[in-house]
């Protein structure tokens, strides 16, 4: 089965990928090792409505978000609320259908239930084994694109290194859960989420998806242990589970996303935000950058290194400085003390910082919001120079 593009993993960032190649006229496989496209779930489906600049799916919208709640360390807490959408939670295997579906639309082949085993260079293309039940086909292309997240094979095939960080995650879907569904809730501190923070995010009047990421260790046992603290069990003391969703987020992305006939998008090209753990957003953009230089190969039947780097240095270019900005952000954050973090509660919890929050803030771009806050409040600077070292260079450059 011979095509132009073969893409593994039918994600949102797969299924853009395959359907802007193929409304093109080119012969395109998306190819996915599970049976139904969206699950398992792995994501907490906390999105901006931006993302449906690109994307259909806006019928997936479960909730909409206009603020959040901070718990710190001392179970102090901040209170953000914007008075408008900044963000929303979508049913996230309905949104990846959707836009798996609008590919499909476009004459994109989907190989459901098809692992994909091996990847090689052959008869001047890529030839991708995929296993159906025991039953082995062979897929051959001109390029393959890896949309198959973080443990990416088609990243490990084509020696593609791997992301600086991978951070254990684990996440539970819930109904019973109190609070505000305006509100997301964000738990930080060292006996909570060592090196990231703790979430519950309301997918409806009474359900939420509840969960942590940490920097190491067994991220089931620190969401029980979180689950009885303080400040969460307050909303979740009468849930009950529905879901388990367990994962990891990718952080730092490594120097080269592509390789003779290949590219690599999304988590499996670590395209997350250090400082949230989303990827979604910036995925799909880079995704769109894949795409072009897809098509832009395709048009001039060069599949050579030095034109998949185009994909690359666009990418890197855009979405990547904002990228580089929160891993230095994270890394700044996840070298804070409990105290520090209290002290840190103390400054933001002024209402100038929450009044810039408020107006500025943007999950899409962090780093934005953090520059207004820098000249508010100098006393941040104590905390973010290991932030600023990794950032001020690479905006001069």
């Amino acid at each position: 089965m011979d095509f132009d593009l073969v893409v593994i993993g039918a994600g949102p960032v797969g299924g853009l990928v395959a359907g802007a190649v193929a409304e093109k006229g080119y012969r395109v496989a998306l190819v996915e090792e599970h049976r139904e496209v969206g699950e398992p779930v792995q994501c907490g489906g906390l999105i901006t409505p931006r993302v449906f600049d690109l994307v259909p799916g806006r019928e997936t919208i479960v909730n909409e978000v206009h603020g959040a709640e901070i718990f710190g360390p001392a179970q102090q807490r901040m209170r953000i609320d914007a008075h408008r959408t900044e963000a929303v939670v979508v049913d996230r295997a309905k949104f990846d259908q959707a836009i798996v579906r609008h590919a499909l639309k476009r004459g994109v082949k989907s190989f459901l239930g098809a692992k994909a085993v091996a990847g090689r260079y052959a008869d001047g293309g890529v030839e991708v084994v995929v296993d159906r039940d025991g039953k082995q086909d062979r897929l051959t292309g001109k390029m393959l694109v890896g949309a198959d997240g973080v443990q990416s094979v088609v990243a490990k095939w084509f020696k593609i290194l791997r992301p600086k960080y991978i951070l254990p995650g684990f996440e539970v879907e819930m109904t019973g859960v109190a609070g505000d569904p305006g509100f997301v809730k964000l738990f930080v501190g060292h006996e909570v989420a060592p090196g990231f923070f703790g979430w519950i995010i309301p997918s409806g009047e009474d359900s939420g998806r509840v969960g942590l990421c940490v920097r190491e260790g067994n991220a089931f046992a620190y969401l029980e242990k979180m689950m009885r603290w303080g400040p969460v069990a307050e909303f979740v003391k009468r849930a009950q589970p529905l879901l388990y969703i367990a994962g990891g987020i990718p952080i730092g992305f490594p120097r080269r996303t592509y390789a003779d006939r290949v590219m690599i998008v999304g988590d499996a090209a670590c395209q997350v935000k250090g400082t949230s753990g989303g990827g979604i957003y910036s995925g799909l953009r880079c995704a769109a950058h894949c795409a072009n230089t897809a098509l832009e190969a395709l048009a001039k039947d060069d599949f050579s290194s030095r034109q998949m780097r185009r994909y690359h240095k666009a990418w890197s270019g855009t979405v990547g400085k904002e990228l580089r900005k929160d891993l230095a952000i994270f890394e700044s954050f996840a070298s804070l003390t409990d105290r520090q973090m209290d002290d840190l509660f103390e400054i933001f919890n002024q209402p100038e910082m929450v009044r810039i929050i408020e107006e500025h803030g943007d999950i899409d771009f962090p780093s934005k919001v953090g520059w207004r806050l820098l000249r508010e409040e100098p006393r941040l600077l104590k905390y973010t120079g290991k932030a600023l070292r990794a950032m001020v260079p690479r905006i001069g450059g």
